[in-house]
């Protein structure tokens, strides 16, 4: 039950069509999230993301922090406390959601399974089967390149470039606000074309030395390697502690010998 649960993570809430006021957690960055992507559909268009989002860390003040649920581990095996859920997608947008365990009661074991037999069936019901392994792709905290290996048009190189536009300080206010820019660009034979492009604004308290720095996390390959899901980082905190927010920058798919956004 646990390796199952660790697995897979998912449980029976599917969204209807009225429902999407829900908010993607990786829409807007907030969360102190760990990612993975657990499952594919046969034309590797949708996926299933499992979303591991830490509870907030103790006020000052309190010692104890909260206690693991029973049965639920992170993807190293390792207790976790806080909220579990599994997102699934088409190209960006959000098709369902599917949460197993709320950042506030522990869910039973027994409520788990259950909801977990249901979500399997949900998942089905829209062409993504669990279970189909995914490469990943590890960027470092800041701009860079890797070299992909496999897939249909393998090897290649993906860039990553990101330019910070700061405002003028508030020094009443204690923040500091701007732009970001972030680009992604792949190399092949030479020939360097960008594929994807995100400006957002974002802000951050510079109290107790306050920090906030963006990067790429990591991208998730299909098993084909036709697909690629961009999935981006913020660290954002202070002298106290800082959290990692993950945001779904976007999907690429490779059609002939061009790499386009789905």
């Amino acid at each position: 039950m646990y390796h199952l649960l660790a697995s897979l993570c998912v449980c029976a809430l599917l969204l209807p069509p009225a429902a999407f006021a829900v908010e993607d957690p990786l829409a807007k960055g907030q969360g102190d999230h760990v990612a993975q992507v657990i499952g594919w559909s046969q034309d590797e268009k949708r996926f299933a993301l499992r979303l591991y989002a830490h509870a907030q860390r103790p006020a000052q003040g309190v010692e104890t922090a909260p206690e693991a649920c029973e049965g639920y581990v992170n993807p190293e095996g390792n207790p976790f406390h806080g909220s579990l859920a599994v997102l699934a997608y088409e190209g960006t947008r959000l098709l369902a959601l599917f949460p197993i365990q709320d950042e506030g009661a522990c869910t039973p074991l027994s409520e788990a399974q259950r909801r977990l037999d249901a979500a399997t069936k949900r998942l089905a019901s829209l062409g993504i089967p669990l279970g189909s392994p995914s490469k990943e792709l590890l960027f470092s905290s800041g701009p860079g390149s890797l070299q992909v290996q496999a897939g249909p048009q393998a090897p290649y190189r993906l860039e990553y470039v990101e330019r910070i536009l700061p405002q003028a300080p508030e020094p009443k206010s204690g923040m500091q606000r701007g732009t970001l820019e972030q680009e992604l660009y792949v190399i092949k034979a030479e020939v360097r074309k960008k594929v994807l492009s995100r400006r957002t604004a974002y802000a951050y308290s510079t109290g107790a030395a306050g920090y906030w720095r963006p990067g790429l996390d990591r991208i998730f390959v299909s098993p084909s390697g036709k697909t690629l899901v961009v999935v981006g980082a913020e660290r954002v905190g202070n002298l106290s502690g800082g959290r990692k927010s993950l945001r779904l920058l976007g999907v690429l798919s490779w059609v002939g010998e061009t790499l386009k956004p789905d």
